[in-house]
């Protein structure tokens, strides 16, 4: 699989969680599965931030894997994050994900300890030792993980890592991500995780974006995206404009569950979240239901 073919809009899955955040419910990710795919969406990305994947257990988030990839496998890219606090899990969770045909894995930074770049250089290095050739996404969100992926360490693990065909860039520093691109050469695909940068990032060379945004509401990235593939800059401004007032509508109460509150308003069970956090208050769920009618995303769900 080369790295040209990593690219438009993969999804950051929701996780459907039952009995108050508690369990997982299994038959609502399949009808979640069924929706994504039936969106034209490019590839999914489960148990990542938005999927609350530092919340699950390591025999959940492994049961997540094993029904997505069962339920998507031929239909769209399925990449599994399998980045944990530790080395081992992480290695354990990569292996696991190569087992059941995942496409790739996703490996955040490990994170709440800060790390120098030579630690983090041979945490990638013996994810990558322990599973030959499986391709791997870096996915770096410094602003959750207290390690950021550096221009440096990025250029060293791709000599040193044959496997990378990604890196999810969920920094808002956009000239990180130029930074990036610039390095990539085409070796590997550079994906946005900031969606207010789509427009800025597919004009410098991005390939494509991971949203949590289009958890809830793929549609618009889709056609941002299709936008791009036909050169029509106007169109792509158009489709920015809306996602920005997308994002600002489901920004006002937690970002997680908000995404579930919208994809339940669409008929998706998407449940709770799961402890410490909390469901949105009536207050929240009202702001947002005006918010998303606002747009006319209540009354017509796939939006113009």
């Amino acid at each position: 699989m080369t790295a040209g073919e990593w690219k438009g809009v993969i999804v950051a899955m929701i996780t459907p969680l039952k009995d108050n955040g508690s369990r997982i419910d299994l038959d609502a990710l399949d009808q979640y599965c069924d929706f994504l795919s039936s969106k034209g969406v490019h590839g999914v990305f489960c148990s990542g931030t938005t999927g609350e994947g530092p919340l699950l257990s390591l025999n959940e988030r492994k049961m997540v894997a094993e029904r997505v990839v069962e339920r998507l496998k031929g239909k769209t890219r399925v990449i599994v994050h399998t980045g944990s606090i530790t080395t081992a899990d992480t290695i354990d969770l990569t292996r696991h994900a190569c087992k059941i045909g995942a496409d790739a894995a996703g490996v955040v930074l490990p994170y709440y300890y800060g790390y120098n770049d030579a630690l983090l250089f041979e945490y990638f290095s013996a994810i990558s030792d322990s599973i030959p050739g499986y391709p791997l996404f870096i996915y770096n969100i410094p602003q959750c993980t207290t390690n950021n992926l550096s221009l440096t360490l990025f250029e060293k693990l791709l000599v040193r890592i044959e496997s990378i065909v990604g890196v999810k860039n969920s920094n808002p520093d956009i000239f990180q991500t130029i930074g990036f691109v610039k390095i990539a050469q085409g070796r590997c695909s550079v994906f946005l995780g900031c969606d207010s940068l789509i427009l800025a990032g597919l004009s410098v060379g991005v390939r494509g974006v991971v949203s949590g945004n289009a958890s809830a509401y793929p549609e618009p990235f889709v056609r941002i995206f299709a936008a791009h593939e036909r050169d029509d800059l106007e169109e792509m401004r158009e489709h920015q404009r809306f996602i920005d007032r997308l994002i600002g509508v489901l920004a006002q109460g937690r970002d997680i569950a908000s995404f579930k509150k919208a994809l339940n308003l669409r008929g998706i069970p998407a449940g709770s979240v799961r402890g410490p956090d909390r469901d949105l208050s009536e207050e929240e769920s009202k702001t947002l239901r005006e918010g998303l009618s606002g747009l006319g995303l209540l009354e017509h769900p796939e939006g113009r």
